[in-house]
């Protein structure tokens, strides 16, 4: 009996050493995603964008200098799956400014234990969402041609949360609308292409995107309209940005939202001096 209690022993043990070396591989795999992020390209303000963005962008910045890249909090709560309850979680995102890209990383507590992670990200043309158990072991995965445009869609969609990025980066190409305009951008997988719509004070309240992929409960992926909304306009860390933010699928059905967030703490790191 005491051998097995032993052997019992040895093997959890070697389970948590396996758990957290791996949660550690993945925490290094995030920094380094990050860092890169950070990179600048040393480019001036653009002098090419329609007058509504680039007038958005500058009330963003607030007369501030950009930065060179945006690290973000939010308080969240998502559907993980169409039909179930909305769930807490806590995240954190980094934005590139100068390079198109992101990294979101959310967590879903049980008590102090984070029990899963997921890490959503898009860069060097590519996008990738990961779920994690216990921020280790690695429970469902999405990369690929449709992952490519449908982070890279996430990454557009949410510019209004980086006026620094709408007037730096020159990856993005933009045009006008007969209701509003579009941001699009190359990725590995195909273009990616998103609309803003704004309201009388020239504020983006919403946006949209065609035949992004939303992956179904059975694993099948499948291309639906995508949409969002930005509200509670403010300022925060040294910018004026949408507050609070919700975005879902258009089903046959109609529109489901599956997130819904508020920033809870927001910095843009200066640039080095040249």
């Amino acid at each position: 009996m005491k051998i097995v209690l032993w052997i019992l022993g040895l093997a959890l043990l070697a389970a948590i050493v396996a758990t957290a070396a791996q949660a550690l591989f993945v925490s290094r795999t995030v920094a380094a995603r990050e860092a890169r992020l950070a990179v600048t390209k040393g480019g001036t303000l653009r002098d090419d964008l329609p007058e509504v963005v680039r007038a958005f962008a500058e009330r963003g910045l607030a007369g501030a200098p950009p930065g060179r890249v945006v690290r973000l909090r939010q308080s969240v709560e998502m559907v993980l799956k169409p039909g179930a309850g909305w769930q807490p979680m806590r995240a954190r995102q980094v934005i590139g400014i100068d390079t198109a890209g992101f990294v979101w990383v959310a967590a879903m507590k049980v008590g102090p234990i984070a029990l899963v992670k997921a890490i959503d990200a898009f860069g060097e043309g590519h996008g990738v969402l990961d779920i994690r158990v216990l921020g280790a072991w690695r429970m469902g995965v999405s990369k690929g041609p449709d992952a490519d445009r449908a982070e890279a869609a996430r990454y557009l969609a949410e510019l209004p949360w980086s006026p620094d990025a709408i007037l730096l980066n020159r990856d993005l190409i933009w045009s006008e609308t007969a209701d509003g305009v579009e941001v699009a951008l190359d990725t590995a997988g195909g273009e990616a292409r998103v609309a803003f719509y704004f309201d009388a004070a020239g504020d983006i309240v919403r946006m949209t995107a065609k035949d992004r992929a939303a992956t179904q409960p059975d694993g099948s992926v499948r291309l639906l309209d995508w949409a969002g909304h930005f509200s509670d306009y403010g300022m925060v860390g040294g910018r004026r940005i949408p507050r609070r933010g919700e975005v879902g699928y258009i089903y046959p059905t109609g529109y489901e939202a599956y997130w819904r967030g508020t920033i809870t703490d927001y910095r843009v790191e200066a640039r080095s001096p040249n």
